[in-house]
């Protein structure tokens, strides 16, 4: 089995965390300047489990987390929300207020669609509470574990790096999954 000393792992995590943190700020901001009134933007997850904005929907494998509008669909010239109108019109309208509008925003279409995100969002934590456990497993079983040594040639864990992994798993499960499972 292939192992990543816990030092290392956590810190590529902080910088995968900085680098996602960067992209998703750079995204917001070019997003509110580049995109054209009514464009949307859709936040979708790929299989891997990243986060992408983009103003086309997600590839087939992806999965859809919601469409965000932009500015003629309730959000002001600076992105916050639009004042409250009297009209007529815009107290007629029976759509939640949310990301979605135009065709899509009839409640029946939001509801599906909301309960389909929540579905395949619940499927991707179980895959990744299942693959926590799994690997939890794993090590709690395994006598030996070993790394890739540099010419790939296995180098085994010590006793204390085992538990040292063993313990980290085990935050990565408590950390993942919910409570209850």
């Amino acid at each position: 089995m292939n192992t990543i000393s816990t030092r290392t792992r956590r810190s590529a995590a902080r910088s995968a965390l900085a680098r996602r943190t960067l992209a998703v700020a750079a995204l917001l901001v070019l997003g509110s300047l580049a995109l054209p009134a009514g464009a949307a933007v859709y936040k979708w997850v790929d299989p891997q489990g990243r986060i992408h904005y983009s103003d086309r929907p997600p590839p087939p494998e992806g999965t859809l987390l919601s469409v965000d509008a932009s500015a003629p669909h309730g959000r002001g010239e600076r992105g916050g929300p639009e004042p409250s109108r009297t009209s007529a019109a815009s107290s007629s309208t029976s759509a939640p207020s949310g990301p979605i509008s135009g065709p899509a925003a009839n409640p029946a279409t939001v509801a599906r669609l909301k309960q389909a995100v929540d579905s395949d969002v619940s499927s991707a934590q179980a895959d990744q509470c299942k693959q926590a456990q799994d690997r939890y497993q794993n090590y709690v079983h395994s006598r030996r574990l070993y790394k890739e040594g540099p010419n790939k040639e296995r180098i085994y864990l010590t006793d204390q790096e085992l538990d040292t992994e063993r313990l980290q798993a085990k935050h990565d499960v408590d950390e993942i999954c919910p409570q209850g499972r």
